[in-house]
């Protein structure tokens, strides 16, 4: 296809508008329609939204490079790499292979008695209250805790490690406000004056620091903001998760009594919970050559947005996408990436997520909204600021 005739959408489809965040699915079923890739008027944004498309662009690292940047700025105008997604192989490989092991099968088990120990905590503690905020009470201090204890940072304010994961994926976003990046400036320095120097022996932040990760492979200058990644995206992609997993239970009432009769559905429902609503908005890759995509030619040089959340309620790749069904366990979603860039701390992730839900089913009946639920306005994650909940004991 020429690219004379690609369709070029206008500035009012723009899915970074504040007036398309709360509510996506119906922007992205109109750009799904347009074709395999639209250009976005102003931004001149190449988005992505059908399943095929955003797996293929994700799936060829060679002609939809990470190198020069994947949020929405290129690292040549933001002056920012973040290590692990903003490099392309080689150096990609170097970095990840650095920190690998820690994120094996084998290691995040490891993880399992404490991340229950953490949930019948945080749980025992909701219970004690008639209303509760699933945000506050759940889906944000037990990423927290788990990835805490992975790197060994000890922040003194677990709202504060939220509030900083949150501002860093505003600055992967579009015109990020001023107060973003005075908290990621911030929070890069309490890291480097405080963080790193009480980092205990053995754990995994001051292996990095010291030795450049398990293989070395971590530069001096790489180390600082390699651990803010790992530590910023343990915390918000999977507070995301948990609370999107919250209010979908509490807007499925029929699924959570599922849940309830059959708990070895707890591994699917997040599953299905990722798909339904991926926690990642998007992500961004340029191409370096002209490159065809599914029969649309992308110029070089273009920056091309890819929206999971889009691909993953794709009808032409699940049957009845709008539904939110538990049993259907789509283990091919794209909310996690895909290809060399999936996401490192993937299984971590659906740990929590299962062991919570897990928990949760032995020990409450229902899940009930108790007042309007805020969802946060950020543009590349898709959580809630505030998620008002009643948890009915069993």
């Amino acid at each position: 296809m020429s690219p004379s005739v690609v369709p070029t959408v206008r500035a009012s489809l723009d899915p970074f508008l504040p007036e398309h965040l709360a509510d996506p699915y119906p922007l992205y079923e109109r750009l799904r329609d347009m074709g395999p890739a639209v250009l976005l008027e102003g931004r001149q944004v190449w988005l992505v939204t059908g399943y095929d498309a955003v797996r293929s662009v994700l799936r060829r690292p060679e002609q939809f490079v990470s190198g020069l940047g994947t949020s929405y700025l290129r690292v040549a105008d933001s002056g920012l790499r973040a290590p692990f997604i903003d490099n392309d192989a080689p150096a990609h490989t170097r970095i990840r292979r650095s920190v690998q092991r820690w994120f094996t099968p084998s290691a995040t088990e490891a993880q399992r008695q404490a991340i229950r120990a953490h949930v019948g905590r945080l749980v025992a503690a909701a219970l004690d209250f008639e209303r509760v905020d699933g945000v506050t009470a759940l889906a944000r201090p037990l990423p927290v805790d788990t990835i805490a204890e992975v790197l060994g940072i000890d922040h003194p304010d677990a709202e504060a490690v939220s509030a900083l994961a949150d501002s860093v994926f505003h600055v992967l976003g579009p015109e990020p406000a001023f107060e973003h990046l005075q908290r990621l400036g911030e929070g890069l320095a309490w890291l480097l004056d405080e963080g790193m120097a009480a980092l205990p022996e053995h754990c995994l932040g001051r292996v990095m620091v010291d030795a450049g990760g398990d293989t070395g492979g971590l530069e001096p200058e790489e180390r600082l903001p390699a651990l803010l990644s790992i530590w910023t995206a343990g915390v918000d992609t999977t507070t995301s998760l948990i609370a999107n997993a919250l209010h979908a239970f509490a807007t499925h009432p029929e699924q959570w009594a599922l849940l309830r009769q059959q708990p070895s559905l707890a591994e699917s429902a997040v599953e299905e919970v990722l798909r339904y609503e991926s926690p990642v908005r998007m992500f961004m890759r340029r191409t370096l050559d002209a490159t065809d995509l599914l029969g649309v030619e992308i110029p070089a040089d273009a920056d091309v947005c890819a929206l999971f959340p889009a691909a993953n309620r794709d009808p032409g790749h699940y049957e009845d996408p709008e539904r939110f069904d538990i049993r259907r366990n789509p283990t091919d979603h794209l909310a996690f990436g895909s290809g060399v860039h999936l996401c490192l701390g993937a299984p971590a992730a659906r740990m929590e997520g299962v062991e919570l839900l897990r928990h949760l089913a032995g020990r409450v009946a229902r899940i009930e909204l108790d007042g309007e639920a805020t969802r946060n306005p950020n543009a590349v994650i898709r959580g809630f600021l505030t998620l008002p909940l009643r948890l009915t004991p069993a």
